[in-house]
């Protein structure tokens, strides 16, 4: 049987190995224009906000249809150049904002 002190080294060695093995691009620029590891959990690659004609598309399609359709979606998607789960967030937050204007809630624009 192998000692405590024997596995906490081999740990220690797998791990350092492991590390020493990983390779990660360089750097991604962000939207908000700052410089993020790639691959780099924890740290973000900044929020995706649609420019004046993609949020006017996006409103255009919310006014006939607040919840769109999945192949909708991936349209928009694909249009926009994002992933479509990003659409499908803007959706949601969109559906919340307009509860909220409804109610006359605080948090409203």
């Amino acid at each position: 049987r192998r000692g405590a002190r024997e596995l906490e080294g081999a740990r220690k060695d797998f791990f350092g190995q492991a590390l020493r093995e990983c390779r990660v691009p360089a750097a991604v620029r962000c939207s908000s224009g700052a410089m993020a590891p790639a691959a780099m959990p924890g740290i973000s690659k900044g929020r995706w906000t649609p420019d004046a004609e993609g949020r006017a598309l996006l409103e255009t399609i919310f006014q006939a249809d607040n919840f769109p359709a999945r192949p909708v979606r991936l349209q928009l998607a694909e249009a926009l150049k994002v992933n479509q789960r990003q659409i499908q967030v803007w959706f949601q937050n969109r559906r919340q904002r307009l509860k909220r204007e409804q109610e006359g809630g605080l948090g409203g624009e």
